[in-house]
């Protein structure tokens, strides 16, 4: 046992004495299931996480060190595909709390924007600028937009969550410009399901389930597969593991003083909800199943549709 397994082990222990994990991984991972956690969690992610940012996924540090204006990496990706152009449809699916599309929509005003994301959020009272539509839907189902293709789809953090990539990806092929491009920002599981050991899988999976990601599909490669089989090319895959390092320490901290302070678990148990207490066991073990090559990595993926 080297010594990730080994602390992984003692922090599964000691998280054993506040949730069942038998039970967490019995939890449902469905729209409705995701959509609760979300809302839910709006005020951790918001205040917690990213103070006041409205962030809810990772930063990307370059330096090492984490500055709020990481959150803004992903979106500033995205919008090295917009610059330049007089106008361009873009889409995010599973847009939560628009942190990205309203700040692409304010740099490329000459754009627009179509945020897609599930309903019981409250999702279309978002205020947001003119060159923005709010959609309330669901990624497994894009025959809305097979009318009006668009240049570029991005999502982030947020495929995870699909219990058959396959199908949203081809979803996704469908409402795409022949050219346009899809960018993904996400965790993969870096070897194949059957690769794993018994071990590994169930770490993966309490990780997961504590953010309501669902266990299934979550190889990278099979996420490369699928783009092949649904006509795209130029598939580029980059691990950026170590850019979300900084962030990964944030989360540790939060959830190594909630874990290490039992009556403080008893008194917030009594008034935080359980969909907002069970970020705690992801925050306090994601530090480790991203260190090294055998549970989790973090990644960007672009593709083209042919």
């Amino acid at each position: 046992m080297d010594f990730r397994e080994k602390e992984i082990s003692d922090r599964l222990r000691v998280i054993g004495k506040y949730f069942d994990l038998d039970e967490l991984l019995g939890d449902k991972t469905d729209n409705q299931a995701v959509a609760k956690y979300y809302r839910k969690s709006d005020i951790f992610y918001n205040i917690i996480h990213s103070h006041g940012g409205h962030y809810i996924h990772m930063g990307l540090s370059d330096n090492g060190f984490f500055q709020k204006t990481d959150f803004e990496k992903q979106a500033r990706f995205v919008g090295e595909f917009l610059a330049g152009s007089s106008s361009m449809r873009i889409l995010e699916v599973g847009a939560g709390r628009l942190a990205n599309t309203r700040l692409l929509a304010k740099l490329f005003p000459q754009h627009q924007f179509t945020a897609l994301d599930l309903p019981d959020r409250n999702f279309l009272k978002n205020r947001v600028p003119g060159n923005v539509t709010l959609v309330e839907g669901d990624y497994n189902d894009l025959s809305a937009f097979q009318n009006t293709p668009f240049d570029i789809v991005f999502g982030v953090e947020t495929v995870c969550h699909a219990d058959s990539k396959e199908r949203v990806l081809g979803e996704i092929s469908k409402v795409l410009k022949p050219g346009g491009k899809l960018i993904l920002f996400d965790v993969y599981e870096p070897k194949p399901y059957e690769a794993m050991t018994d071990f590994e899988k169930r770490v993966s999976a309490i990780t997961l389930a504590a953010m309501r990601v669902t266990a299934k599909d979550q190889y990278i490669g099979d996420t490369t597969r699928y783009l092949e089989q649904h006509q795209f090319t130029d598939i580029e895959v980059t691990d950026m593991t170590q850019a979300i390092r900084p962030t990964l320490r944030k989360l540790d901290r939060v959830g190594c003083y909630y874990f290490m302070h039992p009556r403080f678990v008893k008194f917030v148990s009594t008034w935080i909800s359980y969909d907002v207490r069970m970020n705690n066991i992801a925050g306090w073990l994601m530090l480790y199943t991203f260190d090294g090559d055998n549970i989790h990595r973090y990644c960007r993926v672009v593709a083209t549709k042919a």
